[in-house]
C-alpha cells in the first residue's frame, strides 16, 4: 500500500505552480472506499508539458506513450519513486471521436489538500477504458449517494461527443 503523505511534495509543486490538477484512478477509488490498495497515483493536469517539467523538477521521470488507443492525452510522465502517473489533457478515443474530460469541477474536493477528481469523470473513464469492474464501483458509488452527484458536470459530459447510448442512459438516470 502507498501512502498518499508521501506525495504531499508534488501537491505542493502543483499548487506553488497554479497548475490545475486532480487526482483519479486508485487513488480516487481509495478515497471514495471502493478499494483498500492503491497501485500508483494518476494525476490529470491541464497545462503544456514544458510548465510541468519546471514543477516537477528534480524528481526522477520519464515519458510514457499516450495517445495509444484508446488513449487520446496529450502527454503522461511517470515519477518512478513515488509511483505517479501525471497525464495532460486526459483524452479518450471512442466512437470516432476525442472525448476530452474536464480535470477540474465546480466542487472541488479535497482530501489533506490534494484535490480529488470527480467520480462522474472517472466513471465515464473507466468505461471508455474498458474496465467495467472499475467503472461498475464507482457508478455504483453515485447511484447509492445521489446527493453527491454533480447534475451540472453530468449534463457537460452528455454534450460531449463519442459516448455510446449505454454510458449516456447510465448517466442522464443520475440526474433524473
Amino acid at each position: 500500500m502507498i501512502d498518499h503523505q508521501e506525495i504531499l511534495p508534488i501537491i505542493r509543486r502543483f499548487e506553488e505552480n497554479e497548475l490545475t490538477y486532480s487526482l483519479g484512478g486508485s487513488g480516487l477509488l481509495y478515497y471514495l472506499k471502493l478499494t483498500d490498495l492503491v497501485n500508483d497515483w494518476d494525476f490529470m493536469v491541464e497545462c503544456p508539458k514544458d510548465i510541468l517539467l519546471t514543477a516537477i523538477d528534480g524528481y526522477d521521470w520519464l515519458e510514457q506513450d499516450s495517445g495509444d488507443y484508446p488513449f487520446a492525452s496529450k502527454y503522461r510522465i511517470h515519477i518512478t519513486s513515488l509511483r505517479i502517473d501525471i497525464i495532460g489533457g486526459f483524452a479518450f478515443y471512442a466512437e470516432g471521436e476525442v472525448v476530452h474530460l474536464p480535470t477540474s469541477h465546480i466542487r472541488n474536493r479535497t482530501w489533506d489538500g490534494i484535490k480529488i477528481s470527480s467520480p462522474e469523470i472517472w466513471y465515464v473513464a473507466y468505461y471508455l477504458m474498458g474496465r467495467e469492474e472499475k467503472s461498475n464501483l464507482i457508478l455504483g458509488h453515485l447511484q447509492t449517494y445521489k446527493e453527491i452527484v454533480d447534475k451540472q458536470l453530468i449534463r457537460n459530459l452528455l454534450k460531449k461527443n463519442g459516448l455510446n447510448y449505454e454510458i449516456r442512459e447510465e448517466l442522464s438516470k443520475l440526474i433524473q
